[in-house]
């Protein structure tokens, strides 16, 4: 759960907050950061080469696994729920 509250987090606030600078609109860069949470294919492949070498231990990669799977389903319906929040923008 850590794991998944960091993912979240740090794409969540390391995008929205260059996207409020750039837009100066806090609703669209709350959108830009909504949609940039998802770590979906590459996540995948880096964590299957670093457990493929013996850099990531089983137990790592299924948490990896796990917090990639939970993104990747939780982003598109955030990112539905903002748009409706914010229907001034569609």
């Amino acid at each position: 759960m850590i794991l998944i509250s960091i993912a979240v987090s740090t794409k969540f606030i390391g995008c929205g907050i260059p996207a409020m600078m750039f837009l100066k609109n806090k609703a669209k860069a709350r959108i830009v950061g909504v949609g940039m949470i998802s770590r979906g294919e590459v996540g995948l492949i880096v964590a299957g080469i670093g457990v493929t070498s013996g850099v990531l231990s089983s137990d790592i990669y299924t948490s990896i696994i796990i917090m990639v799977a939970f993104t990747t389903i939780v982003t598109p319906i955030w990112l539905k729920k903002s748009y409706k929040s914010d229907s001034a923008l569609v």
